[in-house]
């Protein structure tokens, strides 16, 4: 995983917003497997394609038990 310097106070905010719904200790594995809710891509690779508006709403489906981490 690489984050592009520019890029890295949206990453860490990006983090941030996943440690509000997914245990800490799960957040880098989570942000790193593909989901099915995500058309079987990966957080971190919607995040580098500035499509995490997608994550967000998996988060908050996540958050209201609607959907499984």
């Amino acid at each position: 995983m690489q984050i592009e310097k520019n890029e890295l106070i949206q990453f860490v905010n990006f983090v941030n917003e996943c440690c509000e719904v997914i245990p800490d200790e799960e957040v880098a594995d989570w942000i790193n497997t593909p989901h099915s809710y995500l058309n079987m891509d990966s957080p971190f690779n919607l995040f580098k394609e500035n499509n995490i508006e997608r994550v967000f709403r998996l988060l908050y489906f996540i958050e209201m038990d609607e959907a499984d981490k």
